[in-house]
């Protein structure tokens, strides 16, 4: 109420031009700016400013009300849509906007591309310029982006919180491709895990073939029914970002396993690598392959003391023969040491043996904790664990083997193997 006074204040038909009023509009902006707000021209009439206030500052986002986060919207949402048709926007109100907007826990997920991925305002113009060429397609987009964006400060705007029988829990985990959050069901008293598709530094042409990718993962997650793998339970849009609803899994990762327990005997190290392949090996006979295996994506379920594959990403479908298939242009494996090199080299190439490879990296590492590469692996395995055999190195490297031929063939013929050396 005060700021609004002082505001009036000011106001081209109250103001006095005889008073010094721009110099005691300096002190009372710097007095206010203390309690977190600032004046600042709104609109003017007949050339002469009209002031309104605004919360001041990058670090005051917890103090916003859902109405002050709306104004901040339609105030940037204007601005953009100045500088994206050859208007002006200076590089200090985008930052300032956009800083604010990004620490808003409501809004995170949901912060348009074209925002996400600019830092700058000039940055913003040239991604507005690629886009489309046309001055009504630019404010089109800015529109319905920052109008959907103001709709996700709707207390029903979360489809599974309008839900009673959910409630929304902790962030799981985030990355390029967008976010995790737990929910628990009160009715069937079990947490969920649902991922929501968002990434960051995408054109609208990626963020689309990203859709696609994301609904094959669901998709293939849905062909599949084994206790060592994670389920799936529904997938759909969320305010239109594509979403999975996953089982929620409590307990720890492979990599956490090893950093907790160092380098491990080969029947221990074997319990683990026997859960993934039959966990591979049921996703192999329905024509999936993982493709992006790795310590982080093999999880420990504590209530079912079993370990459990998630996250198929990259994941691809393979022909009926289960041979290598090339299909069409333009994939990238992100790449990592527990990835065959030679799908990195080729990510077009669909063989289970490629799957193989990762196990035997994941292998490699819970019996000395390095990713295998260099010239040196088995000398460096041999040095590093005193509890293992030739014997058992010989199992290890196979499945590392730069041939491909020369890897054990399926899950099927090195499962025995594996049980064998759980004793």
């Amino acid at each position: 109420m005060s700021h609004r006074f002082i505001c009036e204040i000011f106001h081209p038909l109250v103001r006095n031009e005889k008073k010094q009023w721009k110099s005691f509009l300096n002190k009372v902006n710097n007095l206010i700016k203390e309690d977190g707000y600032e004046l600042y021209i709104k609109e003017y009439i007949s050339g002469r400013e009209v002031y309104d206030y605004r919360l001041y500052g990058v670090d005051v986002a917890d103090k916003m009300d859902k109405n002050a986060i709306r104004d901040l919207i339609d105030e940037f949402k204007s601005d953009l849509i100045a500088k994206a048709t050859n208007g002006d926007m200076l590089e200090k109100d985008y930052k300032r906007c956009r800083d604010i907007l990004m620490q808003i826990p409501e809004l995170k997920t949901h912060i348009p591309t074209f925002i996400k991925s600019n830092h700058s305002a000039n940055d913003f113009r040239r991604y507005m310029q690629a886009y489309n060429q046309h001055y009504a397609d630019r404010r089109s987009l800015i529109n319905t982006e920052m109008d959907n964006l103001a709709s996700y400060l709707n207390e029903d705007s979360d489809q599974f919180m309008q839900m009673k029988e959910y409630t929304k829990q902790e962030e799981l985990g985030s990355g390029g491709f967008g976010t995790v959050f737990k929910y628990y069901n009160t009715c069937l008293d079990m947490d969920f895990a649902v991922k929501i598709y968002d990434p960051v530094f995408v054109s609208a042409e990626e963020q689309s073939e990203g859709e696609k990718r994301f609904f094959r993962e669901a998709k293939m997650l849905f062909s599949l029914n084994n206790t060592h793998i994670a389920r799936i339970y529904d997938a759909g849009r969320m305010e239109g970002k594509p979403y999975i609803k996953m089982e929620y899994i409590k307990g720890y990762t492979v990599e956490e396993l090893r950093n907790r327990e160092g380098n491990m005997s080969f029947p221990r190290s074997a319990i683990v690598i026997s859960d993934i392949l039959v966990g591979l090996k049921h996703a192999h006979e329905r024509g999936v392959i993982h493709r992006d295996l790795k310590p982080s994506n093999v999880i420990f379920s504590e209530s079912e003391k079993m370990f459990k594959i998630i996250d198929f990403g990259v994941s691809a479908f393979l022909d009926t023969e289960n041979h290598t298939q090339l299909t069409k242009t333009g994939e990238h494996i992100a790449g990592g040491g527990f990835i065959d090199p030679i799908l990195q080299q080729n990510p077009k190439i669909r063989d289970v043996r490629c799957d193989i490879y990762s196990v035997g990296a994941i292998w490699y590492f819970l019996l000395c904790g390095r990713v295998p590469s260099g010239s040196d692996m088995r000398e460096y395995l041999e040095k590093s664990n005193s509890q293992i055999t030739p014997t058992d190195i010989d199992i290890v490297m196979k499945c590392l083997s730069s041939s491909i031929e020369n890897r054990y063939h399926s899950c099927e013929e090195l499962l025995p193997i594996v049980k064998n050396a759980m004793g």
